[in-house]
């Protein structure tokens, strides 16, 4: 596979990933704001309701309440975390075979794997990308092979391909799922940004 199809691979579940993460993370805003409006409407019940203890006691017990509710959200915020970037990622890259570089990358992939396997290669592709099979079959011989199988897979869900040296037991892994978890990183990263600065987030 190419530097370049990796690259227009990877910006395409990147962008696809930041279209998802904005929409997402809009509802997750306004979600937040719907919390944050309980915990402030129950404080200031509580408030209310302590009016008639002592000052002090007013002072104790709103400073719980407020502490218990910033602890709320913040551990909200970490409970769901994972959960909202899996999501992101796995929105993202179910459209991934609708990109115009999908089929370039996929022979690419199996075209390299090949290129470092002598013969006997099995080829594992989830059932949607059978219909590459002649391709698959060209691009290996292009690239010196002769020897193949190709073998429906799909525990492969987002697309992509593992090669397998039948002799050597080598395992070349050029699946959609392997890149993203390449670039998980760099993906957590932009969520957490988004998810610290909210569209429509004035303060």
């Amino acid at each position: 596979m190419s530097r370049t199809d990796e690259s227009s691979l990877e910006s395409a579940i990147i962008s696809e990933a930041e279209n998802k993460i904005r929409t997402i993370a809009q509802r997750e805003a306004e979600e937040s704001k719907k919390l944050r409006d309980e915990y402030e409407a129950e404080i200031e019940e509580f408030r209310n309701r302590m009016e008639t203890q002592t000052n002090a006691r007013i002072t104790q017990e709103q400073s719980r309440e407020e502490s218990r509710a910033a602890l709320d959200l913040k551990k909200l915020k970490l409970r769901t975390a994972e959960t909202f970037i899996s999501r992101v990622v796995e929105e993202a890259a179910a459209g991934i075979r609708g990109n115009q570089g999908y089929k370039s990358f996929l022979l690419n992939a199996v075209q390299q794997a090949v290129s470092l396997i002598p013969t006997g290669a099995e080829i594992r592709v989830n059932q949607e990308d059978l219909v590459f099979e002649q391709e698959f079959r060209e691009a290996v011989k292009s690239a010196g092979g002769t020897d193949i199988s190709i073998v429906e897979d799909n525990s492969i869900k987002w697309g992509g391909c593992i090669v397998v040296d039948g002799r050597g037991g080598r395992i070349f892994d050029g699946t959609i799922e392997r890149l993203a978890f390449r670039k998980s990183s760099v993906i957590r990263q932009e969520v957490m940004r988004i998810l610290a600065n909210p569209p429509g987030n004035t303060e």
